[in-house]
């Protein structure tokens, strides 16, 4: 056995198959972490569901980091600012394309808060939102950061049709103290207009990241058993200069 292994075809074909054990389990247990992360999230997600809306102002002067009050529900009351609408392009929802209308809300104390109406699909016009005071609830999302490939925004200039809501982009074209945070718009009295659909809930799936464990872990066991068989066959096999 080891003369078998002191060969150097089989310390080349040895160090091969621990490098390719190596990365495997650690790919198993990348995505293994990947599912306990995505366990966590929507633990998370469920219990901020199941809150009782509360006043945004109430959340805000909470203190608790921005991330921990994402997708709670909030309370807001104001005034729409109409003039002052936009459109995120290019999304879709349950397969269909389309856009989503944005419109500030001035609130009680001038401050504005930007909320996500809903979704609308291309062929549609955006209607106007409720007019005069409106008391809103609303899931509180963070401003959106760019994903790798996406389209950007121009950095300049005022901007009516953007790729996500970038608060801090969005900031300076508003006449007042724009709150850190935004609203996906969930009921509102006066109701706003019927043809909007409200923003699709995230899916509390698991993903594919526990079966994609088990996969490379049996990838690696593959590798193991593929590395006895060959080396249990070279054993068996003496060559002339073995032989007595």
């Amino acid at each position: 056995m080891l003369r078998v292994l002191s060969r150097p075809r089989m310390i080349a074909l040895t160090v091969a198959c621990l490098v390719g054990i190596v990365v495997m389990v650690n790919l198993a247990r990348w995505q293994y972490h990947r599912h306990q992360d995505r366990q966590e999230f929507n633990a998370k997600l469920t219990a901020r569901f199941d809150e009782a809306p509360r006043p945004l102002d109430e959340i805000l002067a909470s203190g608790a980091p921005l991330d921990e009050i994402e997708w709670l529900p909030a309370i807001a009351k104001g005034t729409f600012l109409a003039n002052e609408s936009l459109t995120i392009v290019n999304v879709s929802q349950f397969g269909q394309a389309g856009f989503d209308p944005v419109t500030p809300l001035r609130l009680a104390d001038s401050r504005i808060v930007l909320v996500n109406r809903g979704f609308l699909p291309l062929s549609a016009s955006t209607p106007p939102p409720p007019e005069g005071e409106v008391t809103m609830i609303g899931r509180i999302r963070l401003s959106a950061e760019r994903r790798t490939g996406a389209v950007t925004d121009p950095t300049e200039g005022e901007l009516r049709e953007v790729q996500r809501i970038d608060i801090d982009r969005l900031a300076p074209q508003l006449d007042g103290d724009v709150v850190p945070v935004y609203l996906e718009l969930l009921e509102s009295e006066p109701s706003d207009d019927p043809s909007i659909s409200r923003i699709a809930e995230p899916e509390f799936t698991l993903g594919p990241h526990l079966s994609y464990t088990v996969q490379w872990i049996v990838f690696s066991l593959f590798v193991v058993v593929g590395w006895a068989f060959v080396v249990r066959r070279e054993s068996r096999r003496r060559s002339p200069t073995d032989k007595e």
